[in-house]
């Protein structure tokens, strides 16, 4: 009886939660995330808004600085982290799906005026490397390593400035992002970046692990995985200049028929 009573409870849980727009933070990462005349789009935030749509799930989504969406999901204040890399700390405090919304390849960019071509951390000695706040850099050599200096600035476009003007060597960052950035910043043909990742990833939209939001994350994942091999989600991709999976273009080839 206590079990059938803890039971009820979390499904009344779970249905009132669904009353109230679900709270969504994640920082500027085009083209995963960006703001286009007044909206939050780009690949994830497009197709976080599908799974949620298709889930009859009403929710609110902000672009705020990194370290502040970090804040409000540990207060408590956020139902989804968009975009969150996973480590063992931040699973101590948040849900993060058995699906991804994205790989991600994270690359090292360098002047094209001062290559640095670059194969493992073990190359990167003596080296200054523009990093960004409150990011996890899963990669343990690099988050650790003392042979080099990683080097926070604000934003990635900070970054690319302070490697155009020689006051680091280096910046880490997904590889279509950087590009996605160099582009809208007009210096796409001042820098380039080392064709050996220097390790792969995923990003996640992490869940809050309050009862009714964790109830959520089942259903989620089953439709996230769905999405990803649609016609729709090779659209999204299109429309951001990303290469569509083979497996995804054929199944869109083939519905098309």
């Amino acid at each position: 009886m206590v079990r059938l009573y803890a039971l009820l409870f979390l499904l009344s849980c779970s249905v009132t939660s669904f009353a109230q727009p679900l709270k969504v933070c994640t920082n500027e990462w085009p083209p995963y995330t960006l703001l286009e005349d007044g909206q939050v789009r780009g690949i994830d935030a497009d197709l976080l808004h599908l799974v949620l749509t298709n889930l009859n799930i009403s929710y609110d989504i902000t672009l705020e600085p990194w370290r502040r969406c970090l804040r409000k999901m540990s207060d408590g204040k956020l139902d989804i982290l968009l975009d969150a890399f996973y480590s063992d700390e931040r699973a101590k405090g948040m849900i993060f799906p058995n699906e991804a919304m994205a790989d991600s390849a994270m690359v090292l960019f360098h002047a094209r005026a001062r290559p640095h071509l670059i194969n493992s951390v073990d190359d990167l000695a003596g080296l200054r490397v523009g990093t960004e706040p409150g990011y996890a850099y899963s990669n343990q050599a690099f988050a650790k390593g003392t042979h080099f200096v990683r080097e926070d600035a604000p934003t990635l476009d900070a970054n690319i400035g302070k490697l155009l003007l020689g006051r680091i060597d280096l910046v880490i960052t997904d590889r279509a992002v950087g590009l996605y950035t160099a582009k809208t910043m007009g210096v796409e043909n001042a820098i380039a970046y080392s064709p050996q990742p220097l390790y792969s990833d995923k990003v996640y939209a992490a869940f809050s692990k309050q009862p009714a939001v964790a109830a959520l994350v089942p259903r989620f994942e089953s439709e996230l995985r769905r999405l990803k091999s649609s016609p729709e989600y090779a659209a999204i991709l299109r429309r951001y200049h990303q290469e569509v999976p083979v497996q995804t273009a054929e199944q869109t080839d083939a519905r098309a028929d």
